[in-house]
């Protein structure tokens, strides 16, 4: 059996898409996220093995080891490959750069096209298919590059917010979008997206939670008895979320 991916006997350069399939089903790999994305490969791989038991939640992962040629002499190159929901598991644990959101709409529409392929029936017209694709996702790297240099400003607008842990404060969130921080807890709570009373007050509902983090302090009160106070951080997914949800644009 040959270790090579089966694309309907039609044998096409390791560089023709970023969706592949194999007798497992479709499939894309370590690589070609970290490069559509803009990370290190060994950050994905980090995720991966730091997360293995949520990604065989959606099947077995299956890791490679290569062999490549170095001055030290010869080594293994370990390499991963995800489905379409693993992939998609991975992109959750980047950082929504203008890079990762572009790679992840090409991702999608990679898995879409390599699915329409296969249930027309039709491997004759695989290659010239995925020659197309290859040229659109071409576009896209190149739409890729220019958006990343007109970005590059405004996300350094946005790091200059971002504290330590890789959240947002309310209030900074609050600057960004041009609103006062009193106001912006206001719109959120009669948004639905906050809880209006309650000691958990100002923090978010359940099904918001993955936007944003909440983090528990104890205090004494002045009769010596032990209260829980908490405050909301604004993760970067919830920045663009509550842009969206509230229909404000980033004046920061």
């Amino acid at each position: 059996m040959t270790d090579q991916a089966d694309l309907f006997d039609v044998h096409l350069p390791p560089s023709a898409g970023i969706v592949l399939k194999d007798e497992a089903g479709l499939f894309t790999t370590s690589e070609a996220i970290a490069e559509g994305a803009g990370v290190q490969h060994k950050n994905i791989l980090q995720n991966l093995d730091n997360n293995m038991a949520h990604f065989e939640e959606f099947g077995r992962v299956t890791i490679q080891k290569e062999p490549f040629s170095t001055q030290g002499g010869l080594q293994l190159k370990r390499s991963a490959r995800l489905n379409e929901q693993q992939a998609t598991l991975m992109l959750t644990f980047l950082r929504n750069t203008p890079q990762v959101l572009a790679f992840k709409k090409a991702l999608v529409k990679a898995f879409y096209e390599m699915a329409a392929i296969i249930r027309s029936g039709a491997p004759r017209s695989l290659e010239e298919r995925s020659l197309a694709l290859i040229a659109e996702l071409g576009a896209v790297v190149d739409r890729q590059r220019a958006e990343l240099e007109v970005a590059a400003p405004k996300v350094q607008a946005y790091d200059q917010f971002l504290d330590a842990d890789g959240t947002y404060s309310v209030g900074n969130v609050a600057k960004m979008l041009g609103r006062s921080q009193n106001k912006l807890f206001a719109d959120l709570r009669n948004n639905g997206i906050f809880i209006a009373k309650g000691a958990m007050a100002n923090t978010p509902y359940q099904q918001y939670m993955h936007h944003f983090a909440v983090k528990a302090y104890t205090y004494t009160r002045a009769d010596g008895t032990e209260g829980t106070s908490y405050t909301t951080r604004v993760q970067p997914s919830g920045l663009d979320f509550i842009q969206k949800k509230l229909q404000l644009k980033v004046t920061a």
